[in-house]
């Protein structure tokens, strides 16, 4: 990376668009965060091609871009229609802030507390510091020092110990009007033994860049279930990082889905610190026209008797292009740890292409880890039974693609979840199946 990269440049002043807006009462802490941020983003500069974590995801569109940032109050209603058909609470972020009115916390479970930035704690503020520090200090992750440098709100949802939520909390980020930039910060934690689902989605109009950071910790014995629908407009950037935190005897359940957005990469960086703990994160991703999705991931096993399992899926018609990067890291005392990532494509298109690289870094003796990728068109023999049946040829197509993309979202564990996630498939799959499949 370079730190005088013209491509850097739209974010170099985007950044201080951030600086000489910020309200005079902006609390110190976050200021000190806001430069921190801004010097190591100047640091580290634009992704160039040849650095190994970005080669697959071609930024220049992207850098093309003329962005500022986006306001919090440019939307005064909820597009219903793009939203998951979820029973629960809905927390409303717009372009990037917290909006309360366009809320639905009447419902909030008992043990969650809810805090955005005007209400952090002494408590709240020393643990965003570590966490935001631990992004921006990062290497291969110019884009979390972005959000960090144009911060303004974060949401903070806190889970307390023993808690069971019978409904998922619908966390939603909203962007709205062309070129604008904004940058979501979510902080879920679930305390020892809790029990709780969260939805992230992400929708909007007009083509905008969103830079998204989630941060999420599991505490002992707890499970959290955490799925993602990224669904942006095909103008849309969408580049996010999840970072998680898994302590022993815990779970993390994960599954995003990826239809949306003009580009998309969606990063998990995970590590696993307790024994006996369990790390799945799982996705698919439904690509056509020019789209590219890409999903990477990284699970550090520091601790010994953990398994994790990773299993992505995806079709991809026109001339859209699919990027999984895989790879699992165990550490010298992490023994005993077991470790799976798996990707399979379905190219519907002569022009679709998927690059897959999985990869393992093992320093430990006693372990059980694997790996594998899979590219795949539809099978004719399929068609033509199904054909011989009576079913017209584009509807085989489509029943057979969406059998191949419901087994993967069947690994979504809270039913009300995997339910809406079918039905958001099977409208895309109404809408492009039909074109751009030899």
């Amino acid at each position: 990376m370079a730190n005088n990269d013209a491509k850097s440049q739209p974010f170099t002043a985007l950044i201080e668009e951030a600086t000489s807006r910020a309200p005079e009462n902006t609390p110190s802490w976050l200021a000190e965060l806001n430069m921190q941020a801004a010097k190591r983003y100047a640091q580290v500069g634009w992704p160039h091609a040849r650095a190994e974590y970005w080669k697959y995801t071609n930024l220049n569109k992207l850098a093309a871009g003329a962005f500022a940032l986006g306001d919090p109050a440019a939307l005064a209603a909820v597009p219903r229609e793009r939203i998951l058909p979820l029973d629960g609470p809905q927390l409303l972020l717009v372009n990037g802030a917290f909006r309360s009115d366009l809320s639905d916390i009447s419902d909030l479970p008992d043990g969650l507390s809810l805090r955005n930035l005007a209400e952090t704690t002494e408590q709240d503020r020393a643990i965003l510091g570590a966490l935001i520090e631990e992004t921006i200090s990062a290497d291969g992750l110019p884009f979390a020092a972005v959000n960090t440098a144009v911060l303004t709100d974060v949401l903070i949802l806190e889970f307390a110990p023993g808690i069971a939520t019978e409904r998922p909390v619908h966390v939603i980020s909203l962007g709205g009007g062309d070129g604008a930039a904004f940058a979501p910060r979510l902080v879920i934690r679930a305390g020892d033994g809790a029990v709780v689902d969260v939805v992230e989605s992400h929708v909007g109009t007009g083509g905008y860049f969103a830079d998204v950071v989630t941060q999420v910790s599991v505490a002992r014995d707890a499970r959290l279930g955490h799925y993602k629908m990224q669904n942006e407009t095909l103008d849309a950037f969408h580049i996010a990082l999840t970072t998680t935190e898994v302590a022993e005897g815990a779970v993390y359940d994960s599954f995003v889905l990826s239809t949306g957005a003009r580009m998309a990469r969606n990063e998990i960086r995970g590590t696993i610190t307790g024994g006996k703990a369990e790390y799945r994160i799982n996705g698919a991703y439904m690509g056509n026209g020019e789209q590219h999705l890409d999903n990477t991931t990284f699970v550090d096993h520091a601790a010994a008797g953990s398994r994790s399992r990773e299993i992505y899926k995806g079709v991809l018609a026109g001339a859209s292009r699919g990027v999984f990067q895989g790879k699992i890291l165990v550490r010298p005392d992490a023994q005993q740890s077991d470790g799976f990532q798996m990707n399979r494509a379905m190219l519907l298109s002569n022009k679709a292409e998927v690059d897959s690289k999985p990869e393992l870094e093992i320093y430990a003796d006693d372990v059980r880890c694997s790996h594998g990728a899979t590219v795949g068109e539809l099978e004719e023999e399929q068609l033509f039974y199904l054909q011989t049946r009576g079913i017209e040829r584009n509807l085989a197509r489509r029943l057979l693609v969406s059998a191949y993309i419901d087994e993967a979202i069947d690994e979504v564990q809270n039913p009300a979840v995997k339910e809406a996630f079918k039905q958001m498939a099977a409208y895309w799959l109404s809408e492009n199946l039909t074109r751009n499949i030899r």
